[in-house]
């Protein structure tokens, strides 16, 4: 390590973690490091356009215990994460700066040359090809190609996951406060594919879509978060109460620049794109760092019987794209939007914006003795999100989101192993509470999924099957593989993920003309609209 340290605001939350656990944890005496991580490499082949990703990576985690006479199980947590993806260089005529769409949304829907489409194809990589959309994008998905070949390496450190420092500190009433201040995720709720509670952090999609791990790609944040653990009482079991406050300068999800292997809902290159000579996105609006702008919440949990539950509450950013059109001042807003009514300037249709949200909601997991089960239900209330519309950009709506979930393991003696299959299943729903027609969302949506997965050769071989249907967008996801770990070292897991369906469109009449930009990927939903992304997954990972 350098002994001459450059103190610079990117590397204060860095100092203030060291500093305050030196100081809180009074006379301490520090343990050795522990290491463990992995290296490993993900080749993706896509039908119809070959290698979709070559991604290499090396993970290294480190622990190291801290003793304090005056806290207890202190010690210092970190996660350090380092990519680089190929496929940008060996596949450089599909992704990277210098792809080619024909139209846009060619990666997902046939052009319909009944209604021309209005919209150009999107820029790859704008910062790189088109310095006006890269100025207009002002940092927000217009990464350039190095950007994606090494996504953790930029002025935000993404190659620190984590990065925290955490301790309890006894009570005299026998409670226990537990701090955890740094770099890190604060995960509420279960859910899998989806999120309902788990909104604190960002999600960085442009990953692999929706379906790597959360825990993966989850964009960590400096938070404190703070754990009042009160035990048990007369009534309940267990019940803690948590606040969790968000200090980082606030992050929308990543989507996936134009010109990446995966952009969810092609939200990059609908961006890139232009109507007419003008480009579609003029501004991008995100929130400056300030103290106003941080964002916070708390929690309420407990054990009661067989049941666990909580109650949530969140102060946040939404962290999905608001698209509002800038209007021509010398026309009227309110009126209808015709051709020659033109509802943006020359130098862009949309800004982009990031609302404040409220957020309540609660959750519940239920063990069931009687069948060896686990039912679970998240629910989550939300005002002051803002939805795409057709003829006005956008709406605010009060929004419902809820999930079902169920849990069991089963031992299935006729598949051939006398281990327990696992089967988990989930029902997400969404409700918008003031819908209107041109909304590309529907009042009432679903989409379903089931796991099912099992364990062989003293559970070195572990089959699975994942599937995920989106009701309102008529799409499916297919998701077979297959692990095996032959020892503490190696795993080697190949799978499929076919999709079917998101032939879902619907029409943007804006300049008069009806096509299938840029709605209709709303309601195909993510797994829709990446139909053409049929792939053959092999993955190798060394662990040490």
């Amino acid at each position: 390590m350098p002994k001459t340290i450059k103190m610079t605001l990117k590397s204060l939350p860095l100092c203030i973690s060291a500093g305050l656990a030196a100081t809180a944890a009074g006379t301490v005496h520090a343990e050795d490091i522990e290491w463990a991580g992995f290296v490993e490499n993900a080749t993706y082949y896509r039908d119809g356009v070959g290698m979709s990703k070559f991604r290499n990576t090396a993970q290294a985690e480190f622990f190291r215990s801290i003793q304090s006479d005056t806290w207890r199980n202190v010690s210092i947590n970190g996660t350090l994460r380092g990519t680089y993806d190929g496929v940008y260089d060996l596949n450089d005529d599909e992704f990277g700066k210098d792809a080619t769409q024909p139209y846009l949304g060619a990666d997902w829907h046939d052009s319909d040359i009944s209604s021309p489409t209005i919209l150009s194809a999107g820029v790859p990589f704008p910062c790189e090809n088109d310095p006006t959309l890269c100025h207009n994008l002002d940092g927000y998905m217009d990464q350039e190609e190095k950007d994606a070949k090494f996504p953790e390496f930029n002025d935000r450190l993404d190659f620190i996951r984590e990065f925290y420092v955490r301790g309890d500190l006894p009570l005299d009433n026998g409670d226990v406060l537990s701090v955890t201040l740094g770099k890190q995720q604060v995960v509420w709720g279960k859910t899998d594919l989806f999120r309902v509670l788990d909104v604190i952090n960002p999600v960085d999609y442009s990953r692999h879509n929706i379906y790597d791990e959360l825990e993966d790609i989850r964009i960590p944040q400096w938070m404190v978060n703070a754990t009042w653990r009160m035990g048990a009482t007369e009534t309940f079991d267990d019940i803690n109460l948590s606040f969790v406050w968000n200090f980082d300068k606030f992050r929308p999800n990543n989507l996936g620049t134009c010109g990446q292997s995966y952009k969810i809902l092609d939200a990059g290159c609908f961006f890139s794109s232009r109507l007419g000579p003008w480009p579609i996105i003029h501004d991008v609006e995100e929130p400056s760092w300030s103290l106003k702008n941080s964002q916070f919440g708390l929690k309420w949990e407990g054990v009661y019987g067989d049941a666990t539950f909580s109650l949530n509450a969140l102060h946040y950013r939404q962290q999905l794209p608001s698209l509002h059109f800038r209007y021509n001042p010398a026309f009227d807003p309110l009126s209808p939007v015709a051709p020659g009514n033109t509802p943006f300037l020359e130098d862009g249709v949309f800004d982009i914006k990031f609302p404040r949200v409220n957020l309540i909601g609660g959750a519940i997991d239920y063990y069931s003795m009687n069948i060896d089960a686990t039912w679970r239900l998240e629910l989550a209330y939300s005002e002051g999100e803002e939805l795409p519309r057709d003829t006005d950009g956008h709406k605010e709506s009060d929004m419902l989101r809820y999930v079902i979930g169920f849990d069991k393991n089963l031992v299935i003696p006729a598949l051939g192993t006398s281990s327990a299959f696992l089967i988990s299943a989930q029902l997400f729903g969404e409700h918008i509470l003031d819908h209107v027609e041109d909304m590309p969302n529907e009042e009432d949506n679903w989409i379903s999924t089931l796991l099912f997965k099992g364990w062989y050769m003293n559970n070195r071989l572990s089959p699975q099957v994942i599937i995920a249907h989106d009701f309102g967008g008529k799409a499916t996801v297919i998701a077979p593989s297959v692990s095996w770990t032959p020892d503490n070292h190696w795993m080697f897991n190949l799978g499929l993920n076919v999709k079917t369906g998101g032939d879902e469109t619907f029409a943007w009449s804006v300049a008069g003309t009806e096509t299938y930009e840029p709605l209709a990927r709303f309601t195909n939903g993510p797994i829709g609209v990446a139909n053409r992304e049929d792939e053959i997954q092999l993955t190798v990972r060394y662990s040490f």
